[in-house]
């Protein structure tokens, strides 16, 4: 099960940050028109998983309020790594949207470990949603190398290795959940404010318009009916 869980992770992960990447080769400059609109969508089925999965879940594990302490925490720290990172150079901001991916990569995977361990089928909706969100994060990433000259061959590179870390985080979730299943609720919470803070730090800010409110509600829609 355990390997299983691994794979699953590593497919949703690498392809669908690597069709990101691909799309943004494709389109190029044109690829920033559509952006406001899958970040919209990304923003909306990150926030319904939050809100409808990770943390009902997590409540029902350890309760309200040590589940509202650990998102907390989960998004505190989240702040803290992200401000410490500091990366000079040609690719900078491509490589700090690489490192800020990875960062809540590894907490989604391990949301889709212990929920699957749990109930299989939630979580391969679980990883469904977050496979198609992976989508624009991979747009983003390899527009990020690109705008600043990076080949082509590298910009789709960096995106698939963005979805390595949801592989390493199915594993560990997958181990860890099988083995201390009191820590699941745990995981759940951390991985839901890790999450948040990146959908309210760096989605919503950078994608101000109607396209994004249209993006954000079919979020919802694909998040509901997947869940």
């Amino acid at each position: 099960m355990i390997i299983k869980i691994t794979l699953i992770g590593l497919i949703i992960g690498v392809i669908g940050t690597g069709i990101g990447g691909i799309l943004a080769v494709i389109f190029n400059e044109k690829a920033s028109k559509y952006m406001k609109f899958f970040m919209g969508l990304s923003g909306g089925i990150m926030l319904s998983i939050v809100s409808f999965d990770l943390i009902p879940e997590a409540t029902e594990s350890i309760g309200l309020t040590k589940s509202i302490l650990l998102i907390l925490i989960g998004a505190v720290l989240t702040k803290i790594i992200k401000e410490k990172v500091k990366i000079n150079g040609e690719n900078s901001s491509g490589y700090l949207m690489l490192l800020s991916i990875i960062m809540h990569n590894l907490p989604e995977g391990l949301a889709i470990g212990t929920t699957f361990l749990a109930e299989p089928k939630r979580g391969i909706a679980m990883a469904t949603a977050i496979g198609i969100h992976n989508l624009p994060e991979g747009l983003a990433l390899a527009l990020g190398f690109i705008c600043n000259k990076a080949n082509r061959k590298k910009a789709i590179i960096m995106s698939m290795i963005a979805g390595l870390p949801i592989a390493v985080g199915c594993f560990v979730g997958a181990a860890f959940g099988s083995i201390f299943v009191s820590i699941t609720g745990i995981l759940l919470s951390l991985a839901a404010g890790m999450m948040l803070y990146v959908v309210l730090d760096e989605m919503i800010p950078e994608s101000k318009s109607i396209y994004t409110i249209v993006g954000f509600l079919i979020g919802i829609i694909i998040v509901n009916m997947v869940i």
